[in-house]
């Protein structure tokens, strides 16, 4: 069973089966319609993901962790598939005593009674790749030993192999693996794979998220022990307590599911924002409750580093989210590299505003709208505008596997209004580097409009601010342009007239934009002082600052006006002598 070539072949023809099962469904989709449709659609899912993990359980090795990954997909895999495969996740056996043994001891260059004085022999816990063992150090301390798979290794290489064969294959002859970006995201999963089967990488890795977590009292990183660390042996702190899912028994602690989601969604909201590493593997057999309350992670092999400035990305698009600035929330996917080029941003931007009303507990109101809007986002999907990016891969996984839980645990979770009141204060905190280039006006404006309006109003501004700033710097790169432009012209290169006008009008709206952007900020600002100076009894000081209020929206008005004109004059023919 473990031969190169009896798993090649049996990875092919698992791969085979799987693709002939779901073009059938495809097929039978079309026909028929109704209950009778789902009722058919519901077994045959169900039924090539029975034969998926059945395989998996035969073959043991990473196919084993392409099952797990593919249970925990329910966001684009079906419920009936992803609910077999599920079983997966604690049905892996762990191997005989008998083989581990001579791997500790040698690992370790000692025995395991002169390392222990207590050894339980039957895995508290097994995975795809590895498993662990409850011990007692001679020095009293109850610890986790966590010891590679016999064979594993060798094992890996074969499953990588076939497994590059099927995804260069079906990238070849399908436009479903083209459109997954299949053989970019086979590479993130062999580099994850290398990097969970060296537990020195793991003990590093652990050492910094505890490092980071450091100073949060909510959360415990299990110590790590660094003289019993090897390639292929780790021993850390023994976690005593729950699996977050268990919810009868940390209840009966009097730990509530509220408490345990928010603890979760903030540890990640740290990680993700602040920190930029983060721990990418939080299904519920490495996420424990202690009977204290606090938050435990457990298993350290798969992280994910974000550079600076991909958190800089994810904070604006966080941000912009809680603010619904829709504009800048795909701006921000662009950024990250999720759109072509030629996407249809209309058609997103309405997508993700019926999807922020979902998450916000706003119920969509089936309808014509609603009917059309489906229509035109299934051709905009038709199109191909998204690009899966597969550095966000095993991201993109811990996303989903954290919003499942929470929703899971705390069903009647509101995640928009969460994440403002989560989120936005960590926001709100620049991070360091952030903090070194944050001028004094700026930091401010924030802080005053915050302490009156909270939160949200001081994430608006910042969002205000960055418009203005970018919107500057391109009046300052326009000048050049326009010179550069008028230097041909002069020199006869020039031979659209057009052109020029088109840069004229365009200069004329930057303009015009960053003034409106000023106005907007003074009558927010001073309307704002006038409130704030009013409630606290400085009645003089506070009519000043309405009178600067009316000034500064008689020059917002003139702004709005000035530019319909201008917009309306852009459409009319040029003057021809």
């Amino acid at each position: 069973m473990n031969s190169r070539f009896f798993r090649t072949i049996k990875i092919f023809t698992l791969a085979i089966r799987v693709t002939l099962d779901f073009r059938k469904i495809t097929r039978l989709s079309r026909k028929l319609d109704g209950a009778k449709r789902d009722e058919v659609l519901s077994k045959l899912y169900a039924r090539s993901g029975t034969r998926v993990r059945r395989s998996a359980l035969q073959l043991q090795g990473l196919i084993i962790k392409v099952g797990q990954f593919l249970s925990t997909r329910t966001d684009v895999l079906p419920r009936a598939f992803t609910k077999e495969l599920a079983q997966l996740q604690d049905a892996v056996p762990a191997a005989p005593f008998s083989r581990v043994k001579p791997m500790i001891e040698n690992e370790l260059g000692a025995t395991i009674t002169s390392i222990f004085s207590e050894f339980e022999e039957k895995a508290i816990a097994a995975a795809s790749l590895g498993q662990v063992h409850r011990a007692k150090l001679e020095s009293g301390e109850i610890v986790a030993v966590k010891v590679l798979r016999p064979d594993i290794e060798r094992l890996s290489a074969i499953d990588l192999s076939a497994l590059e064969r099927v995804v260069n294959y079906a990238y070849r002859y399908t436009k479903t693996a083209r459109r997954l970006n299949l053989i970019a995201l086979y590479r993130e999963f062999r580099e994850m794979v290398r990097q969970e089967l060296d537990y020195r990488l793991e003990a590093a890795n652990l050492k910094k998220f505890r490092q980071n977590f450091s100073e949060e009292k909510q959360v415990l990183v299990p110590r790590l022990y660094d003289t019993y660390v090897s390639r292929r042996v780790l021993i850390m702190e023994f976690v005593n307590g729950a699996k977050i899912t268990d919810i009868d028994t940390y209840t009966k602690w009097g730990v509530s599911t509220q408490s345990v989601v928010d603890m979760l969604i903030g540890a990640y909201l740290k990680q993700l924002l602040y920190d930029g590493f983060i721990h990418v593997d939080p299904h519920p057999g490495n996420l424990f409750v202690l009977e204290d309350g606090r938050l435990a992670f457990v298993d350290f092999g798969m992280m994910s580093e974000l550079p600076r400035e991909h958190r800089r990305i994810f904070t604006k698009l966080i941000n912009a989210s809680v603010v619904r600035n829709m504009d800048t929330v795909v701006e921000a996917i662009d950024e990250l590299g999720f759109l072509q080029p030629y996407a249809n941003r209309q058609i997103l931007k309405r997508a993700l505003g019926f999807i922020l009303d979902r998450l916000s507990g706003i119920e969509l109101k089936r309808g014509p709208e609603l009917s059309q809007f489906a229509d035109d986002f299934q051709r905009f999907l038709y199109d191909e505008p998204i690009i899966i990016q597969a550095r966000y891969m095993f991201l993109g996984r811990a996303v989903g596997l954290v919003s499942g839980l929470a929703s899971t645990l705390y069903p009647e979770i509101k995640w928009v209004p969460l994440l403002r009141d989560r989120a936005l204060p960590m926001l709100n905190q620049p991070l360091e580097f952030e903090q070194e280039g944050m001028n004094g006006f700026r930091r401010t404006i924030r802080d005053l409009v915050g302490s009156i309006f909270g939160e949200t109003g001081a994430t608006a501004t910042d969002i205000v601010l960055d418009q203005a700033k970018e919107t500057t710097l391109a009046l300052i790169r326009v000048p050049g342009l326009l010179e550069r432009t008028l230097r041909k012209a002069e020199q006869g290169d020039l031979y659209f007239r057009t052109d020029l006008n088109e840069l004229t009008r365009r200069l004329e709206r930057q303009e015009h934009m960053t003034s409106r952007i000023v106005w907007a900020l003074l009558f927010t600002f001073s309307s704002g002082i006038g409130a704030y100076l009013h409630a606290h009894g400085d009645y003089i000081t506070a009519d000043t600052a309405w009178a600067a209020t009316v000034i500064f929206g008689l020059g917002l008005l003139f702004n709005i006006v000035s530019t319909r004109r201008l917009k309306k004059s852009a459409f009319r023919p040029p003057h021809r002598s």
